[in-house]
């Protein structure tokens, strides 16, 4: 839902009856949604334990970089118009369910360590070899962006 402001506001974000409010960057917009308060189950526990490992890998400045130019350029593809890759983010935890996807009996998300991923030498280390491996789809010009992570 988009939201409509009288007063002229461009960035407004927050929480009000019921409802949240944020700006997205790249469609230029206020977006609008109802606060939905998820029920505590065993997956969302396991998903927010895996997310946050996601986070605790902690890739490198150069690999977030790689991640932003992948995103930029997977967006402005013709193809990609059905999926949009809101942020570095996005595409980095698309990688790494992709790569968890691929070899389930190995990888487990939730206690991946980066001394796991640079020992095992897994495709996420660079976003070059994450396409290559299939684990992100490719676009021109993937093979510069090489950063380790």
């Amino acid at each position: 839902m988009r939201a409509y402001f009288k007063n002229m506001l461009l960035a407004y974000s927050g929480a009000c009856d019921g409802l949240i409010y944020y700006y997205n960057r790249r469609l230029g917009r206020v977006l609008v949604r109802p606060y939905v308060k998820p029920r505590p189950t065993e997956n969302n526990r396991r998903f927010g334990r895996t997310a946050a490992n996601l986070k605790a890998l902690a890739p490198s400045a150069a690999y977030k970089s790689d991640l932003r130019v992948y995103v930029d350029i997977f967006n402005s593809r013709v193809a990609s118009r059905d999926v949009i890759l809101q942020n570095w983010y996005n595409a980095f935890t698309r990688l790494m369910w992709n790569l968890a996807k691929q070899n389930p009996e190995y990888i487990d998300l939730e206690t991946l360590t980066r001394s796991q991923i640079e020992a095992n030498d897994l495709p996420c280390r660079t976003v070059k070899r994450a396409v290559e491996a299939g684990l992100l789809d490719p676009v021109n010009g993937y093979e510069r962006l090489t950063a380790a992570m």
